[in-house]
């Protein structure tokens, strides 16, 4: 079996690069200290990035558990306590970047290797996560204590989230249509 990363197709590398260097940079970095619905932006940013890399590029490295390993490490970001560590401290923030960036990167080099039922309940369960997540931010709920940001932030981060979720959802429609080769 070969085992070589092999770079034919350059378009998923910058579309990672582009997602990851949009918020690990200076500028984004401090502005993320001080607006929620960009710090939760960020995660679906770095997330997608490490998973794009992996899905694209380190296929022949492929094994299921790694996509559950991947979801732990970004779940763990969002539990209060680590959330607001990674909302307030630089530390946390890096160990937040790096957590997020890896957990995308082994979804998509494990997500190959998964049965369909599998990578159903891999979305089902984030999407459960995300959506209720989302509403607890909507109504304001202070589920993050001490808050890392203003209780006023929260909607606007939950719409975010609502936002970026439908946006992967329509995408993995899009994708499942078309590999029944509905579209022609």
């Amino acid at each position: 079996m070969n085992r070589r990363i092999e770079i034919k197709d350059k378009k998923p590398l910058i579309i990672s690069l582009v997602l990851a260097l949009s918020f690990i940079n200076p500028f984004t970095e401090e502005v993320m200290f001080s607006e929620e619905p960009v710090y939760m932006a960020s995660h679906y940013a770095l997330a997608f990035a490490g998973a794009i890399l992996g899905y694209y590029y380190f296929s022949p490295f492929s094994r299921n558990f790694y996509s559950y390993i991947g979801s732990l490490l970004i779940v763990l970001w969002h539990l209060p306590t680590f959330f607001t560590l990674g909302g307030g401290d630089p530390l946390f923030r890096a160990l937040d970047e790096i957590s997020i960036i890896t957990g995308g990167f082994l979804i998509g080099v494990g997500v190959h290797k998964m049965k369909l039922i599998e990578k159903i309940l891999l979305l089902v369960l984030w999407m459960l996560g995300d959506t209720t997540l989302a509403v607890v931010l909507v109504i304001s709920y202070p589920f993050y204590l001490p808050p890392p940001y203003p209780l006023s932030q929260e909607p606007i981060t939950g719409y975010v989230m609502v936002i970026a979720m439908t946006g992967v959802l329509g995408f993995i429609v899009y994708k499942g249509f078309k590999s029944l080769n509905i579209f022609g």
